[in-house]
């Protein structure tokens, strides 16, 4: 952590002053960098930060309340507590946190119930919206906002998927101050609880940004602003040209960006998907990061990720048999084939049992990962296109 205080030492303040603390997950993405760029290119573009402090975009409290639901329906209680406090700095009621997930829809407004219920049908899997949701949301949020809201429930999708899957420790300071909004609702940090957490006291709950507070970021922007251009540069904001570039540099287009409007985030999905596809920095390779793709798209059941994953497949090199091997691989509880060398087979087990929400990532899966010599920079690799997968499954069910 002390490297990347030097490093990027604002942009982690940044954070901080966002969510109450530098989250422990930074040291762990930072094993394979690509990841770390991945997280820092993503949460700022798609919550539309710094301005969104400013009001700038969807409400960051019906944000916040969204992307709460939106983890707690994908199991994952690392992010319900990071959200829970982003959605009390934003404004947001405690009662109507600790209320979320009762299914009540007396004491929240039309536009705060439709956001939630997108929110909680976005984050199952399969996904369960309905046009119905689609409709009713649109009735209270313009188009533009519609978008950003839906960005940050599929950014939660990444974060979700990495810190349940890796399991990442929850910081001490998170769970004493959200602990008393969301404990009475089942939350508990489990897997990602420290010895300490069992004799935590309850801190205040964190309190709506001042103007005052609201003004301490802005020294910091110059710096966060400067570091994305840096990661963002040279890649178009806009349909087509962000599927041409993508289809030069991948060999696909990820159509689903012909969907959005918002340059910040199509930019994003742009540096992102084609960071986690370049082959001079993956541990894995990029036909095996093909066939992960795949077992991800066939156990949340989305056909038009699995029809991406293919057409990459093909441009890599995979057959279609072993194609056809790996979905029904993934559909299955069955072994790899015996064929697969010992790295392989452990990559695709350890990319089945992280794609379900919440992820099935037990000690079995760890002590193949370890038997197979599977290297810490393969699992973080692994477990990052699989988040980056799981972002844009949920921009898919909502317009694809």
């Amino acid at each position: 952590m002390e490297v990347l205080h030097q490093q990027y030492g604002k942009l982690l303040e940044l954070v901080r002053k966002l969510i109450g603390v530098v989250p422990n997950c930074d040291p762990y993405m930072e094993i394979w960098p690509t990841s770390f760029r991945t997280y820092n290119v993503l949460v700022p573009n798609f919550l539309n930060l710094p301005f969104a402090l400013w009001g700038a975009g969807a409400p960051a409290d019906v944000v916040g309340l969204a992307m709460y639901v939106a983890s707690r329906n994908a199991g994952c209680a690392y992010c319900s507590a990071h959200t829970t406090s982003f959605a009390l700095r934003r404004g947001a009621d405690p009662d109507k946190i600790t209320r979320a997930l009762k299914g009540e829809d007396a004491g929240y407004t039309p536009r705060e119930r439709a956001a939630m219920k997108v929110a909680q049908s976005l984050a199952r899997v399969p996904i369960e919206l309905t046009d119905a949701e689609r409709t009713e949301i649109g009735k209270h949020f313009s188009p533009e906002l519609v978008e950003w809201i839906v960005l940050g429930i599929a950014m939660m999708g990444f974060l979700n998927k990495f810190m349940d899957a890796i399991g990442v420790e929850l910081e001490n300071d998170t769970v004493a101050e959200v602990n008393s909004v969301i404990s009475s609702t089942g939350w508990s940090p489990g897997k990602h609880a420290t010895d300490v957490m069992k004799n935590l006291p309850n801190r205040p709950r964190p309190n709506a940004d001042t103007f005052l507070q609201k003004l301490s970021v802005v020294p910091l922007i110059p710096s966060a602003l400067s570091k994305d251009r840096q990661w963002t540069a040279g890649v178009p904001d806009f349909w087509p040209a962000v599927g041409k570039y993508l289809k030069e540099h991948t060999g696909s287009d990820f159509s689903i960006l012909s969907k959005l409007t918002h340059e910040r985030a199509i930019r994003a999905i742009g540096v992102i998907v084609r960071d986690n596809l370049d082959a001079g920095s993956s541990a894995v390779g990029l036909p095996l990061k093909v066939q992960v793709g795949l077992v991800y798209a066939t156990v949340v059941g989305n056909k038009s990720l699995a029809a991406e994953m293919r057409a990459l497949g093909v441009r890599h090199n995979v057959t279609a048999e072993k194609m056809d091997a790996v979905v029904k691989f993934a559909g299955s509880q069955t072994r790899p084939a015996p064929s697969i060398d010992a790295k392989s087979k452990a990559v695709l087990v350890l990319a089945r049992a992280a794609s379900p929400s919440p992820a099935v990532v037990d000690d079995s899966v760890i002590e193949e990962c370890r038997a197979a010599e599977l290297s810490a920079a393969s699992v973080v690799e692994v477990v990052t296109w699989i988040s980056v997968l799981q972002m844009l499954h949920r921009l898919i069910g909502y317009y694809g």
